[in-house]
């Protein structure tokens, strides 16, 4: 077995939870018994399920807030207010159909390609087409951390070939839909299905779309032609150019790879070349720039402790 086969096989025993990763440097690999580890996955799907149902409340609270205490400082007491929820592909798919029928001139879109579940980003294709043939003008703001992905950069300039109007932002506060200043659909989901909202309130909408735009002024416009982030960046090559970012020395970093420290010395003059940097620092800021580090995660001091892999 090829040491790169070993990772992948390493990775996926981690990520089904069948081994427990040490956590120092003399520590050994503990097996799993798969059925404590059935056990485990099942708790993290019902903590993600919980944390969904969690944020859903959390977005109605915001609504009835704003319902309660803006709306009436504005004087509009009498504006009517709908707030529908769905929690289905079909369902969310049927809304979104719904409201984009009744756009007149513009749609506005920011979401990050894994805010929203695979059955329905497929689906979005042919809604898309329909504004495009009633010449509707389409906004879009996507992360330009997911342009990296050379799938969703394909999708990107094909975008940018239709004429949609395309700006790439490091942090993207809502997922949302616009549909001129009538309709919001916001998606609390986080690449499952959860709970899609759909608001018909003037006055909301209008604050919705004031949170679109000025995420519009601070994104990029992409350009297919324009310098492209660098796509091909493996797994290890990714957590590398975090490591360089957290400030880790190389020997720090062999151990938290596996490797050796000439391998980290060749693996960080390679990142190097791909980043387009001329020094370990600048790989590092490179790599931020291009979205390429979490901001959520703690930094790295000793070897990490195993990551928790997701359902």
């Amino acid at each position: 077995m090829s040491r790169s086969e070993a990772r992948a096989t390493w990775a996926s025993l981690r990520r089904l939870g069948l081994v427990n990763w040490p956590t120092e440097s003399g520590d050994r690999v503990v097996p799993v018994d798969p059925g404590f580890a059935l056990l485990r996955a099942l708790r993290r799907q019902q903590d993600l399920a919980q944390r969904s149902l969690e944020k859903s409340r959390q977005m109605h609270e915001v609504l009835e807030t704003l319902l309660e205490v803006y709306l009436p400082a504005t004087g509009s007491s009498q504006s009517r207010v709908e707030v529908t929820s769905v929690s289905t592909v079909d369902e969310m798919v049927q809304a979104l159909y719904d409201v984009t029928d009744s756009a007149r001139s513009t749609l506005r879109t920011a979401y990050a390609e894994s805010a929203l579940p695979v059955r329905l980003r497929r689906r979005l294709g042919p809604l898309r087409q329909r504004m495009f043939d009633r010449g509707i003008r389409i906004r879009s703001i996507r992360l330009r951390r997911d342009s990296v992905s050379p799938g969703s950069y394909d999708t990107f300039s094909r975008l940018a070939a239709q004429n949609v109007d395309l700006r790439l932002a490091s942090v993207i506060p809502l997922n949302m839909l616009i549909v001129d200043s009538d309709f919001a659909v916001l998606s609390s989901s986080a690449g499952e299905p959860g709970t899609q909202l759909t608001i018909h309130s003037p006055v909301l909408v209008n604050a919705f779309a004031a949170v679109f735009e000025h995420t519009w002024r601070g994104a990029t416009p992409f350009s297919p032609d324009g310098e492209r982030s660098p796509s091909g960046l493996s797994h290890e090559q990714r957590t590398l150019a975090q490591l360089l970012a957290d400030g880790m020395k190389d020997e720090a970093i062999a151990r938290t790879l596996g490797v050796s420290p000439r391998t980290v010395s060749r693996l960080i003059a390679d990142l190097m070349q791909q980043l387009g940097a001329t020094s370990r620092f600048a790989a590092g800021v490179r790599a931020a720039q291009y979205g390429l580090l979490a901001t959520d995660r703690p930094r790295h001091v000793d070897p990490p402790h195993d990551p928790d892999p997701g359902p």
